[in-house]
């Protein structure tokens, strides 16, 4: 035995393990307390839908998350999950707009552990008047439809979306709309898509902003129809008319006929469209060319049948020859 304690290496042995029966003593016998750092805890406000009812809303809170330190034994608090903890500000004695201090109260859904210090005790809010609007829905498009195609009737459902919140955050919020993009579509276009507001610079406000937290909307999304239709070039034919036949014959024999413009491009019921070659005036009677050789005629626009750029009439220009009536 004598030589076993006279061995250094024996008694470093030893010390060792003596250190390791006392710190198990120490943990398991003891238990001391220990403190634990809980960091950026969400705060959850809580009592806004009483505040709406009062037409109060929240514009602002001083602090949105605080971080504690959380005291108890080291066997208890090994066992507990830190994210149940909840910090918790009740807003819905909240009678007037303007500022208020409020309590953070920490739940520590755990026995024999409690807070020994936090970041932030109390909470300035500031509150304003609750106001709504209703704002129509503006239509924004991007690209271009399949060559030939043009876009026509774009229709939404619902067409207005209505916000509520702060009155100063609402007065920031200039217009509300979609963006739909025609992707080089050559057929109908049904599509859902979100709303989109924008500042009083017209500059897109992101989801993600600030501003928009403060904001509620009655709806996130609009339904989308867009009529893609095709174009048709076809010709103008001018029809003339006359007392006689010979009176008509004497104005428009070797003359020459100048249409402006000769041809249109035509849309609608693609069925309709795609039997029509050519699109005809109102008959101009032929006198009216003897003193003037320009006109004006209306087109016969058949039913069903749209023109690009809502022309209805062209000009006939007449150009005599010698032979002509005088």
């Amino acid at each position: 035995m004598k030589n076993i304690f006279s061995n250094d290496n024996s008694l470093k042995v030893i010390s060792v393990i003596v250190a390791i029966l006392i710190w198990i003593y120490i943990i398991i016998v003891l238990d001391p307390a220990v403190e634990v750092n809980v960091r950026d805890l969400p705060i959850q406000f809580v009592g806004e839908e009483v505040l709406a009812e009062r037409g109060i809303s929240v514009v602002n809170e001083s602090a949105t998350a605080i971080s504690i330190k959380v005291q108890g034994s080291r066997k208890r608090m090994g066992k507990y999950d830190m994210k149940t903890i909840i910090a918790r500000v009740d807003m819905s004695g909240i009678n007037e707009v303007g500022q208020t201090s409020l309590p953070v109260e920490v739940v520590v859904p755990f026995e024999n552990v409690g807070i020994s210090s936090q970041s932030h005790y109390n909470v300035q809010i500031t509150t304003e008047e609750l106001v709504e609007k209703q704002i129509n829905l503006d239509i924004k498009t991007e690209g271009s439809l399949a060559e030939n195609y043009m876009a026509g009737d774009i229709t939404l459902s619902p067409e207005s979306v209505t916000i509520k919140g702060p009155k100063s955050v609402v007065g920031k919020i200039n217009k509300a709309g979609i963006l739909l993009e025609y992707a080089n579509a050559d057929v109908d276009i049904d599509v859902e898509l979100p709303i989109r507001f924008y500042g009083v610079d017209e500059k897109i406000i992101p989801v993600q902003d600030a501003l928009m937290k403060r904001i509620s909307q009655d709806i996130q999304s609009t339904k989308v129809h867009c009529e893609v239709v095709k174009l048709r070039e076809v010709n103008i034919t001018p029809r003339f008319s006359a007392e006689s036949y010979d009176e008509r014959d004497a104005v428009l024999n070797d003359a020459k006929i100048a249409i402006n413009p000769e041809t249109v491009l035509i849309y609608g019921d693609d069925k309709v469209t795609a039997k029509i070659g050519t699109i005809y005036t109102t008959e101009v009677p032929v006198e009216k060319f003897i003193d003037n050789k320009k006109a004006k005629a209306k087109l016969i626009i058949p039913e069903g049948v749209k023109i690009l750029k809502d022309i209805t009439e062209v000009e006939i220009t007449l150009e005599k020859n010698s032979k002509g009536v005088d």
